[in-house]
């Protein structure tokens, strides 16, 4: 081998060992980066599979939070409602059905043809109306039953309707209503009189006998006022408070003879007769003044009513082994007539005549603290007459000692 032909061949094996050389180091270089990428996505990976996981155990949150939801509109005290934007139902729980059975006009399918119920006519032209974002509330009514009917709407076009149960609510709010009414009435006619009265006395000169006969009048005119306010505060010591009144044994025949001994003077008067039949040892778990406030209000309605040289009778029926103990308290006197719708003497300021009870005294409340004490000591009343001229019979139960 000649010297040229050793250089080439040098030169070459140079050639090929630098060309190697290359490789070997851009195979280093590239395995490098392929770890180093081998890396980076191994951590997306990981990262992509904690999203997942995330976003799955939100889905399970949701579905849970959605369970949670629906038990709670299950068992919510209102009828709900859930439709989707194009206004299908999604939901709906159990009382809202029946809720719309009793407000709707005719029996129709709810998922489809809900809305369009002339009840739901309000509803339908509020979701039509270019504001119908927010909420829409009005009320609806049907076989004696008053509902409030509210509409939320939501971003997605989606709503919900809501019907609420407010017979009770606004029958309550009536008879607080009526109730102030009434009250209003009643301490009107006694201020303006014991007014006129003392008016009189002021602006003339009279006689010592004529300021002392319009004094007695005035006088008498705060008795009734104050006469009210005590039935007023007993009533709604009943009705709000009655946890607080002391329970004790209370003997029925003591409690008899002392408002016998109270109103002798006045059954003496009017030639009334006071005949109580009543067991010895009879002992009745209660309020002793409620108690005593049953049978003095009974006592006193026909003393102010039944007319003169009448009898009032009080006894017991025979035990039904129910713990209770029914009585019957009756007169002979002239009654109310057979027109009169007598479970109407309940209510409060009801009046059979009109003027009756300004002209003859007492609040107009006294039957109604009866029925009112009779039910707090867990009995029931009931009232019955034979007709025009008879007497009034009333027939009530309290639990027994």
């Amino acid at each position: 081998m000649n010297f040229d032909d050793y250089s080439n061949f040098i030169s070459v094996l140079c050639a090929i060992i630098l060309a190697f050389v290359g490789l070997l180091v851009r195979y280093i270089y590239n395995s490098k980066q392929l770890k180093e990428l081998k890396e980076e996505l191994g951590d997306i990976k990981n990262r992509h599979a904690k999203i997942i996981q995330r976003i799955k155990d939100d889905e399970w949150k949701m579905e849970g939070e959605k369970e949670k939801l629906l038990m709670h509109t299950q068992v919510s005290a209102e009828g709900i409602c859930f439709f989707k934007s194009d206004r299908t139902v999604d939901f709906h729980n159990g009382l809202f059905l029946q809720y719309f059975n009793m407000i709707a006009s005719d029996s129709m399918n709810i998922e489809r043809e809900m809305l369009r119920d002339d009840v739901f006519i309000p509803v339908v032209n509020f979701l039509n109306s270019r504001v119908n974002e927010g909420c829409f509330e009005t009320r609806v009514s049907g076989q004696g039953s008053e509902f409030s009917l509210l509409v939320n709407t939501f971003a997605d076009k989606s709503f919900e309707i809501i019907l609420t149960d407010i017979t009770s609510r606004e029958k309550t709010r009536r008879l607080k209503q009526e109730m102030t009414g009434n009250i209003a009435h009643e301490l009107r006619t006694p201020v303006t009189s014991i007014r006129g009265f003392l008016e009189i006395i002021l602006s003339n000169n009279l006689e010592d006998e004529k300021k002392g006969e319009y004094l007695k009048r005035a006088y008498n005119q705060t008795q009734i006022l104050s006469e009210l306010i005590a039935d007023m505060s007993l009533l709604t010591k009943i009705d709000e408070h009655a946890e607080s009144l002391k329970m004790s044994k209370v003997d029925i025949n003591e409690l008899l003879q002392s408002i016998k001994t109270a109103s002798d003077k006045i059954l003496e008067e009017k030639n009334i007769q006071f005949n109580a039949n009543i067991p010895e040892n009879l002992f009745i778990f209660g309020n002793e003044s409620l108690l005593y406030s049953i049978f003095r209000n009974l006592t006193d309605n026909v003393i102010r009513h039944a007319g003169e040289n009448v009898s009032i009778n009080i006894r017991t029926l025979p035990e039904l082994g129910d713990g209770k103990v029914y009585f019957v308290f009756s007169d002979t006197g002239k009654g109310v007539g057979e027109n009169v719708v007598l479970e109407r003497l309940f209510e409060r300021f009801y009046r059979v005549e009109e003027g009756r009870s300004r002209d003859t005294g007492g609040s107009g409340l006294g039957l109604s603290i009866v029925r009112n004490a009779v039910l707090f000591h867990g009995g029931t009343i009931t009232v019955r007459t034979g007709g025009e001229n008879t007497g009034l019979e009333f027939l009530f139960s309290l639990k027994k000692s």
